[in-house]
């Protein structure tokens, strides 16, 4: 085989691999509780949950010293996905029936064609890489999938601190997965995974959408297309290609249109969403308060129906063992204990607080970033008088998300308007996606109660 030729088919294997991830999420979403969802949309949601189970038993396989291999990895998560099965109980939750697919759907569906198609050929010209999977994701999960477990050695160097060795491990450890199935980190073809998970969001997200208890199909619809389209541009923009961004934001978008939907009204839905906002939290930082603050918001909203002890077990557990694993390890390896590498959120500078803001206002206003952010806030707007309760969900958590990057930015004792610039339209992209998801749960009689 030629070189090219050769180049060409390891990306092709790489990226096919990521979709093996489906396979230990597999037994989740064939209980009857997740009946109703399409069944492509179920094969994203079991990706999904397939990859947070899949990155879990890499670190416990790194935790105690087991080398990692594609088929006792998959074959120790697809394992880890049978003993979840009892705890989905045995009820199917969904009663109501899914609405058909109407016009505007059909118009959703073409609209977010177009952004995934955008997405993808504007990765093709590299308009979408990413600097931080050059010197950061790629070089990581390189030397992780040649040492086949998490390279200590190599994130203990004093001269690649900028590695950051407490950082969460999800997308680490399944680059370094498909690059031992493919022989070779293909970095093309993580690239690629920006549009390829924004397909994946597509696709499972309006399958989600559409069960939403009095919400209009139509209005489900446009959220979807507003989200897709928005992750797309801010993609686009951003240079996500390739980094932690996009996983992230599947992981969210997929947990919250999870606790939205019916599917929350029981064990299966909870656990679930539970397993993806464990996928989060080890996906980037960031992903763990988004995830706090959803599951707070969502034990408070529900106080009155949920079993505490066993839902909470459901929503946090996943989070929990997925985070004490990783910490372990850390500890283990005297590389890390906690997120305490860099001394983060001790010591905030609330002198520059007038310039963040300035600074984050400038960043999400400018040309290119303003409009994913103005369509979703002014369909949340006109929602407004006929938002549901579970509104509360997807605003709080925005809220409680901008306030935990505010945060970060002021834990830095210089001025931090440069280091926003270029990372805001990043990081504050789970926002209008949270509008949009807010914006779908209006009810048709314009009741704003239950």
């Amino acid at each position: 085989m030629a070189p090219a030729a050769a180049v060409r088919g390891s990306g092709l294997v790489w990226l096919a691999s990521i979709v093996l991830l489906a396979l230990p999420g597999a037994p989740l979403l064939a209980h009857r509780a997740f009946a109703r969802i399409p069944a492509a949309a179920r094969a994203v949601l079991a990706g999904a949950a397939g990859a947070a189970l899949t990155s879990f038993a890499m670190t416990a396989f790194a935790l105690c010293g087991v080398s990692w291999s594609l088929p006792a990895v998959l074959g120790a998560a697809l394992l880890l996905g049978v003993l979840l099965r009892p705890a989905l109980g045995a009820g199917d939750i969904q009663t109501r029936a899914v609405p058909a697919v109407d016009g505007i759907a059909v118009v959703a569906a073409f609209v977010a064609s177009i952004s995934v198609c955008a997405a993808f050929l504007a990765t093709a010209a590299g308009a979408a890489s990413s600097p931080d999977l050059l010197f950061f994701w790629g070089p990581k999960a390189q030397r992780f999938a040649i040492a086949h477990t998490v390279d200590a050695g190599y994130l203990a160097q004093p001269a690649l601190r900028y590695m950051h060795p407490y950082y969460p491990p999800l997308v680490t450890n399944l680059y370094a997965l498909a690059s031992m199935a493919a022989g070779r980190l293909s970095w093309t073809a993580a690239t690629f995974l920006f549009p390829t998970l924004l397909a994946a969001l597509a696709i499972g997200l309006p399958g989600i959408l559409r069960t939403l208890p009095g919400a209009r199909p139509a209005a489900a619809s446009t959220a979807a297309v507003l989200v897709i389209a928005a992750l797309a541009y801010i993609g686009m923009e951003a240079d996500v290609g390739g980094n932690g961004d996009m996983p992230l934001l599947l992981f969210e978008t997929l947990a919250v249109a999870v606790l939205l939907s019916p599917l929350a009204s029981g064990p299966a839905g909870r656990l679930l969403a539970g397993i993806l906002l464990a996928g989060a939290a080890t996906a980037k930082i960031e992903g763990l308060p988004f995830a706090l603050t959803a599951i707070a918001v969502f034990l408070w909203a529900r106080r009155r129906e949920l079993r505490l002890g066993s839902d909470l077990l459901r929503l946090a557990g996943p989070l929990a063992a997925s985070l004490l694993a990783w910490f372990a390890y850390g500890e283990k390896t005297r590389l890390f204990r906690g997120y305490s590498g860099e001394g983060a959120l001790l010591a905030p500078h609330p002198e520059h607080f007038a310039a963040a803001v300035s600074a984050i206002a400038s960043a999400l206003a400018s040309t290119g970033h303003s409009l994913p952010w103005l369509i979703p806030l002014v369909c949340l707007l006109a929602a407004v008088p006929r938002l549901g309760r579970d509104a509360a969900l997807p605003l709080v958590t925005a809220a409680g998300l901008a306030a935990f990057l505010l945060f970060t930015y002021l834990d830095r004792p210089g001025d931090p308007s440069q280091w926003i610039a270029w990372s805001a339209p990043r990081v504050f992209s789970p926002i209008p996606m949270l509008f949009a998801l807010a914006a779908a749960t209006a009810r048709d009689d314009g009741a704003s109660g239950d």
